[in-house]
């Protein structure tokens, strides 16, 4: 999902989403807030909290 999320944001394709929600649904996220968000009509930027949760360095 990082790879996806990096991409969204690197290339500013916002269009994709709804693709990352779809790809976080399969990976077993049930969240509704972050599949909702992904999802929606919105005008989302790279400073989206989904984006950066997901491109965020892991934690040891």
């Amino acid at each position: 999902m990082r790879i996806i999320a990096e991409g969204i944001r690197a290339r500013r394709a916002f269009d994709g989403m709804p693709i990352l929600g779809d790809a976080l649904q399969d990976a077993g996220c049930d969240n509704p807030l972050i599949l909702d968000h992904c999802r929606a009509h919105a005008d989302h930027t790279a400073n989206c909290w989904v984006l950066r949760g997901l491109s965020a360095p892991a934690r040891a």
